[in-house]
């Protein structure tokens, strides 16, 4: 299938508000079957400069599938529509938010897993944390999505590339820990601590929520 012949089909998705499957601050997120085929649409939104710098997003994206392409747990990219809307495999699946599993599953074994190969192929995904980038299948199988703030690495010296990608590692296998424990940091096993390596950003971050639960509590007493 010519994934390019889909560019009538998202604009009229788009005209109409039809087949959409989620919607984020980025653009819509449209499904399209076919009764053959089914996948995932990604599209840009707003005008102008916004719409610009969502469409370089998808754009990064791209790049990221690219080479993350045949890895375990990750979708497969068909590519782009018209240098703009980026096609992946649709996986009937929750995410985590939706389908915990259980601390003790095999599932945070493959999801621990499936970092390592991301990260061997020179790719951190930066925003695991976020419940709605990592899915669960009905098998408990981990599908990592949703790369768009993902780090590259990049060859060469490109200090600002390596400092951010190595941070970047560090959300990821930090989100680890945070799904697995579910943010209950005194149960962390001795063999679990070696991945466990809070950024001043995320601790920075932390206590200012902290801060502003307190408040919220307080005034709403």
């Amino acid at each position: 299938m010519d994934i390019q012949s889909l560019s009538p089909w998202i604009e009229q998705s788009l005209q109409d508000n039809r087949n959409q499957l989620a919607q984020g601050y980025q653009g819509q997120t449209l499904l399209y079957d076919d009764g053959d085929r089914r996948m995932v649409i990604k599209t840009p939104h707003g005008r102008g400069i916004v719409r610009y710098i969502h469409t370089r997003m998808l754009r990064h994206e791209y790049a990221v599938y690219q080479r993350l392409q045949g890895a375990p747990y990750i979708p497969e990219c068909y590519g782009l529509i018209d240098n703009t809307y980026l096609a992946i495999e649709f996986i009937p699946s929750q995410t985590i938010r939706q389908r915990r599993p259980a601390s003790d599953s095999h599932f945070y074994d493959k999801l621990l897993d499936a970092i390592k190969q991301m990260h061997a192929r020179q790719v951190a995904h930066m925003d695991l944390k976020r419940k709605e980038n990592l899915l669960v299948t009905e098998d408990e199988q981990p599908v990592l999505i949703d790369f768009g703030a993902a780090v590259i690495y990049k060859s060469g010296l490109r200090p600002l590339n390596h400092f951010l990608y190595r941070l970047a590692c560090r959300f990821d296998f930090n989100a680890w820990i945070k799904h697995k424990y579910m943010g209950r940091m005194h149960d962390i096993s001795d063999i679990d601590k070696q991945f466990y390596n809070r950024s001043f950003v995320e601790r920075l971050a932390a206590t200012i929520k902290r801060g502003y639960l307190r408040l919220k509590k307080r005034f709403s007493n």
